[in-house]
C-alpha cells in the first residue's frame, strides 16, 4: 500500500511539472514572437530557459527512478 501511494504521489509531481514545463514553454514561445524584447523581458526568457532545464532535470530523473 505504501508503494502504491509513494508512486501515486510520485505521477503526481511528474504531472504537475509537466504541466509546469508547458506553461513555461507557451510563455517563451510568446516572447520569442517578438521582434525585440525589453530588458526585463531578456531577464523572463533567460530565467524560463533556467527553470525548464531545472524541471526537465527533475522529471528525468523522478522517471529514472520510476
Amino acid at each position: 500500500m505504501i508503494k502504491t501511494e509513494r508512486s501515486d504521489d510520485r505521477n503526481s509531481r511528474i504531472e504537475a511539472l509537466r504541466s509546469e514545463h508547458s506553461r513555461l514553454e507557451m510563455r517563451l514561445a510568446e516572447l520569442e514572437r517578438h521582434l525585440s524584447l525589453s530588458p526585463d523581458e531578456q531577464r523572463e526568457r533567460a530565467e524560463i530557459k533556467k527553470a525548464k532545464l531545472q524541471l526537465k532535470d527533475t522529471l528525468l530523473h523522478l522517471q529514472r527512478d520510476n
